[in-house]
C-alpha cells in the first residue's frame, strides 16, 4: 500500500501541473460553443415536436373514425337482419356472406361467430354458427346458460326502447399470462327487437360480432415510418391499443392485458396497486385505464378525455418501462344505444419517446457532431501530455519503490510455504535495514517448521490408528441386522444403531445424544413395562423376552438384556429382534397343516356320503311319482328330498373345500374382478335395500391373480355382509394402492361380530348365522393366501364389519415367498 502511494503522490503532481491550464482552455471553448448549439436544437425540437404531435393524433382520430365506421356497418347489418323472416336458410346465407380478410391474410374470415333470435321469453329459436351450422338452443332468461356462464344480454335486449341496439362489452375466457393458448378469443354482441307491423315485439335479433375483426384495427398498428408491422415490439412502445367506455382492454399487444371471465363467468378483476403477489405470479392482471394511476398517472387522464370525447397526446410509461408519447381519441356511436352517451370507447397510438424526437434529434446531431470534432481535439491533446507525464512519472518512482516489491516479493513466498526465501541487500539506508531483518526472520521461522513437522507426524499416526479402530466398531454396530442399544450404569442411552431406528421408527435425533432410556422407548411403554423387572431386580447374567404387541398389524418383538463388563458400573447391551414374520409363518404353517388334514377327512366323509345320497334321492322321486293320489304323503316326500338337496349342497361345499389346490395366476386387473363380481350381487342388493358404494382407483397395477377363485373370494365376504343387512344398509368396496400393496376393502353397516368371535371366523365350519356349512371364509381366507396376501378383520357389534384384504406387488410376494421358503428349511434343520 505504501508502494501505491507513492506513485499516485509522483503522478498527481505530475498530471495537475501539466493538465491544468489545458483542461481549463478546454471548457472555456467547449462552454461556448455548446451553449450556442443549445440554442438551435431548442428552437429546433419545438417546432418539429408540435409538427409530430399533430400527425400522430390525425392518425389516430382516422383509426377511431374507421372503427366507428365498422361498428355503423354492424348495426346496419343488425337492422336488415331484423327486418328478414326468422329463416334458416336466410339467416345461413346472411352468415356466409358477411365475411372479411384478417390483417396479412387474403383468406376471407366470417366476421359473426353466431348468429341468433330469441323469442321474448328469452328461448332461442334459431342459433347458427360463423359457418351456417345450426347450434343447440338455450334458454338466456338465465344467464348461466349463456356461452360464457354470466352474459344479460337477453335480459338488456328486453330493456330497449324502439329503435335502440344493445352493444355489450367484450366477453371472453381470459387468458392469463403464461397461457398456452396465445390467441384471446371473445366477442361483442349487438342486438335489438323484431317488432311486427303492429308494433309488437316478436323477438330479439343478436349478431355475434368476432372480437379479431375489432382488433384487426389496431393490433398491427404502429407509429413507426412502416405504419404497420406484423407484431409490433410492446418493449419499445411503439403500438396502439384500443379501450371501452369502461376503461377496460379491448384490443392489445399483450392478450393477457384484455379483459375477460373465468371459468364462473366472473369478470376477473384489474390490475391494481394492491393486487395480491400470488395473482400477479399467476398472470392474472386485466389492464383497466381507470385502476392505472400507479403506473403512470395519465392512463386515467386518457381514459376521461375519451369519455368526454376530446382526442388529445400525453406523456406515459407503461407496465414494461418503456416511456412514450401517446396519442388518443374517441370512438363514436351514431345511431341510438342502450349504452349511456355515444362513446364506444376509445383508441390509443403511442411513440417511443426517443423516436417520437427523431427529427429534431437529427438536427441537434448534426450541432452535436461540429462539438464533438472539437472535443476529440482536446482530447487527444490533453492524452498525449497525459502519456509524458506518466513516462516521466514511472521512470522516477521506479528508483524509489524497487527495494520495497522485493520485499513484498518475499513475504509472499514466504506465506506460500517456501521458507528459504530470502531477499538482497544493498546499499546502507532504512530499507536495508529492513531487508536484513527480514533474512533473518526467514531463517528462524525455518528452523521451528521442521520441528513442527516432526510433531506433525507423529499426531497423524496416533490419529489413524483410533480412526481405524473406531470405523471397524461403528461399521459392526451399524450393520448388524439385529437392533442395539448400548445403556450406561443408570438406564441412559449412549447409543443406538441404525437398524433399531428404523425398527421403532426412532427419530435420527437420538443417534446423538445421551437421553434416559424413557424417553427414547416413550412410544413404545410396552417394553419399558417389560424392561421394568429386570431394573428393578437387577442384571446378574443374560435376560431376553418375548413382546407381543396387538394392533393392526399385531408385531411380536424379542428383547435381550447382556451385561457389558462385571462390575456395578458397567454398562448394559439391549437387542431387539422384530419376530413377527417368523411367528405369522408358523402359526401359518400350524394352520396349513390342519386346514390338510380337515380336507383329506372332508374329502373322504363327502365321498361315502354322496352315493348313498343320490340312490335315496331317486328311490324318494320314484315313491313320490307313485302316490298321486295321497298328497299329504307326497308333502312329506317332497321335505325329505328338500332335505337331501341340503346335504347334497353340504356336500359340494365340503368337497369345494377339500378341493383346494394352487392353480395357474396370470397377470389381470384387479378392478375388472370387481366389477365381474358386483354382477352376480347387485340384483339381491336391491332387493334388500343396500346401498353398493364402489371406489376403484384408476391406477391400480396389475396383480398375479386367478380371477374366478378371487369371485369366490369376494362373493363370499359380499353374501355375508348382505345377510348382516337384512333391512338394508351400506356395503362399500375400496380398491386402492398403499405402498407396496394394494387394499380391497369391504366394509358394511350390519349387526357387527362380537370381539370374542372374530379369531374363530376364519376357522372351517365355524357359522354364527345359524344356518350354512361354515366353510365361506375358511375357503376365502385360503383363497387371499394363495395369491401371497392376508386379511384383516375390524368390527364393532351394532356398527359394522370391515374386512381389508392385503396383496403384495409382485416384487414384494417374491420376497415374501423367499423368507417363507427360508423360515420353513430353517425350521427343518
Amino acid at each position: 500500500m505504501g508502494n501505491a502511494r507513492l506513485h499516485i503522490k509522483v503522478l498527481v503532481a505530475f498530471l495537475f501541473l501539466a493538465l491544468l491550464p489545458l483542461s481549463l482552455l478546454s471548457l472555456f471553448s467547449y462552454s461556448s460553443l455548446n451553449s450556442a448549439g443549445k440554442s438551435a436544437r431548442e428552437s429546433a425540437t419545438l417546432a418539429l415536436d408540435k409538427q409530430a404531435t399533430r400527425a400522430l393524433t390525425l392518425r389516430v382520430e382516422n383509426v377511431a373514425s374507421q372503427i366507428s365506421s365498422f361498428l355503423m356497418t354492424i348495426e346496419a347489418d343488425l337492422r336488415d337482419l331484423a327486418l328478414l323472416p326468422v329463416d334458416g336458410g336466410l339467416y345461413r346465407r346472411f352468415a356466409l356472406q358477411h365475411r372479411r380478410p384478417l390483417w396479412g391474410s387474403e383468406q376471407r374470415v366470417p366476421l359473426y361467430k353466431e348468429i341468433s333470435f330469441i323469442d321474448v321469453l328469452g328461448r332461442e329459436r334459431l342459433r347458427l354458427s360463423a359457418d351456417g351450422t345450426t347450434l343447440p338452443h338455450r334458454d338466456l332468461s338465465e344467464p348461466r346458460n349463456s356461452s360464457y356462464g354470466a352474459e344479460d344480454y337477453f335480459l338488456q335486449a328486453q330493456r330497449l326502447k324502439s329503435e335502440e341496439i344493445y352493444i355489450s362489452h367484450l366477453t371472453g375466457w381470459y387468458l392469463p399470462r403464461g397461457s398456452q393458448k396465445k390467441d384471446y378469443e371473445g366477442v361483442i354482441r349487438f342486438a335489438t327487437s323484431r317488432v311486427s307491423l303492429s308494433g309488437e315485439i316478436l323477438g330479439y335479433v343478436v349478431l355475434t360480432l368476432d372480437h379479431r375483426h375489432l382488433e384487426n384495427f389496431t393490433q398491427h398498428l404502429t407509429s413507426t415510418p412502416e405504419n404497420f408491422l406484423a407484431q409490433p415490439s410492446y418493449d419499445d412502445g411503439n403500438y396502439a391499443f384500443m379501450f371501452d367506455d369502461e376503461g377496460w382492454m379491448i384490443a392489445h399487444p399483450k392478450s393477457w392485458d384484455i379483459r375477460g371471465v373465468d371459468a364462473s363467468g366472473v369478470q376477473v378483476p384489474a390490475y391494481r396497486v394492491d393486487t395480491p403477489a400470488d395473482v400477479f405470479a399467476r398472470g392474472e392482471i386485466p389492464f383497466n385505464l381507470f385502476e392505472a394511476g400507479f403506473v403512470h398517472e395519465n392512463y386515467p387522464v386518457v381514459a376521461r378525455e375519451v369519455l368526454a370525447g376530446r382526442s388529445g397526446v400525453v406523456d406515459v410509461t407503461n407496465v414494461g418501462g418503456a416511456q412514450k408519447i401517446m396519442a388518443y381519441a374517441p370512438i363514436m356511436i351514431d345511431s341510438p344505444t342502450a349504452r349511456p352517451g355515444s362513446i364506444f370507447g376509445g383508441v390509443t397510438l403511442g411513440a417511443e419517446v426517443k423516436r417520437f424526437h427523431q427529427p429534431a434529434l437529427s438536427i441537434a446531431a448534426q450541432i452535436d457532431a461540429e462539438i464533438q470534432i472539437f472535443t476529440w481535439r482536446t482530447v487527444t491533446l490533453i492524452t498525449l501530455t497525459l502519456l509524458l507525464v506518466i513516462v516521466a512519472a514511472y521512470r522516477l518512482s521506479r528508483s524509489i519503490t524497487e527495494p520495497l516489491l522485493q520485499l513484498i516479493r518475499g513475504t509472499k513466498e514466504m506465506a506460500t510455504g517456501n521458507l528459504e526465501t530470502r531477499v538482497s541487500v544493498s546499499g546502507h539506508d532504512e530499507v536495508a535495514d529492513l531487508s536484513t531483518a527480514f533474512n533473518a526472520m526467514a531463517v528462524e521461522l525455518s528452523d521451528r517448521s521442521q520441528k513442527l513437522v516432526h510433531s506433525l507426524s507423529a499426531l497423524k499416526q496416533s490419529r489413524q490408528e483410533i480412526l481405524r479402530e473406531r470405523d471397524l466398531k461403528e461399521t459392526i454396530f451399524e450393520h448388524v441386522e439385529i437392533g442395539i442399544m448400548a445403556l450406561d450404569c443408570s438406564w441412559r442411552v449412549t447409543s443406538l444403531n441404525r437398524p433399531l431406528r428404523q425398527l421403532l421408527d426412532l427419530p435420527e435425533v437420538f443417534k446423538s445424544k445421551v437421553l434416559p432410556i424413557e424417553i427414547v422407548l416413550a412410544s413404545w411403554p410396552l417394553f419399558l413395562e417389560v424392561l421394568d423387572a429386570p431394573r428393578k431386580s437387577g442384571l446378574k447374567g443374560g435376560w431376553s423376552h418375548y413382546v407381543p404387541i396387538n394392533g393392526t398389524p399385531s408385531r411380536v418383538f424379542r428383547l435381550a438384556l447382556l451385561p457389558l463388563a462385571s462390575g456395578e458400573e458397567s454398562g448394559l447391551l439391549l437387542t431387539v429382534e422384530d419376530l413377527t414374520e417368523r411367528v405369522a409363518m408358523r402359526k401359518h404353517l400350524a394352520r396349513m397343516d390342519r386346514l390338510a388334514s380337515l380336507g383329506r377327512l372332508s374329502a373322504g366323509l363327502a365321498h361315502e356320503v354322496r352315493n348313498p345320497l343320490t340312490g335315496i334321492s331317486l328311490l324318494l322321486d320314484e315313491l313320490h311319482d307313485r302316490l298321486l293320489g295321497q298328497q299329504a304323503d307326497q308333502e312329506l316326500i317332497r321335505r325329505a328330498l328338500s332335505e337331501i338337496e341340503r346335504l347334497e349342497a353340504l356336500v359340494n361345499e365340503l368337497l369345494s373345500f377339500s378341493a383346494q389346490s394352487a392353480r395357474p395366476r396370470s397377470w389381470g386387473d384387479l378392478g375388472n374382478v370387481i366389477h365381474d363380481t358386483l354382477f352376480f350381487v347387485r340384483k339381491e342388493s336391491e332387493k334388500y335395500g343396500v346401498e353398493l358404494d364402489v371406489r376403484i382407483d384408476d391406477d391400480l397395477p396389475s396383480l398375479l391373480l386367478d380371477s374366478d377363485r378371487l369371485k369366490q373370494a369376494l362373493i363370499n365376504l359380499l353374501s355375508n355382509a348382505l345377510d348382516a343387512m337384512p333391512t338394508g344398509g351400506k356395503l362399500e368396496l375400496v380398491a386402492s394402492r398403499v405402498g407396496t400393496e394394494i387394499h380391497l376393502v369391504v366394509r358394511d353397516s350390519g349387526a357387527g361380530i362380537a370381539a370374542e368371535q372374530v379369531a374363530l371366523i376364519f376357522e372351517p365350519f365355524y357359522t354364527s348365522k345359524g344356518e350354512g356349512t361354515g366353510l365361506g371364509l375358511s375357503i376365502t381366507h385360503n383363497i387371499v393366501t394363495d395369491h401371497g396376501g392376508r386379511i384383516e378383520v375390524e368390527s364393532t357389534p351394532g356398527q359394522g364389519t370391515t374386512f381389508t384384504l392385503i396383496f403384495p406387488l409382485e416384487a414384494d410376494a417374491d420376497a415374501l415367498s423367499q423368507e417363507i421358503d427360508y423360515e420353513t428349511n430353517s425350521d427343518c434343520r
